[in-house]
């Protein structure tokens, strides 16, 4: 029985490690693309110091609303 407990933390805690990383990758991707638009933006200072975290924020904002629930 022990084992078969152990057995289980051990898959849980390697799907709860596979959700991080996913989730990680995802965010990465999502910010790598906002980054890419507002660097292809004139109007955009590429050098400015912030604009790493932007991307981020808007990772992080499309995730919320992707993650929502669709209710019909």
């Amino acid at each position: 029985m022990n084992d078969e407990l152990e057995r289980g933390r051990i898959l849980q805690a390697q799907h709860l490690a596979a959700a991080a990383a996913a989730h990680r990758d995802r965010r990465e991707r999502i910010a790598t693309a906002a980054m890419v638009g507002m660097l292809a933006n004139p109007n955009v200072d590429p050098w400015r110091d912030k604009i790493a975290v932007d991307a981020i924020i808007l990772a992080d904002a499309l995730i919320a609303e992707l993650d929502k629930e669709v209710k019909p």
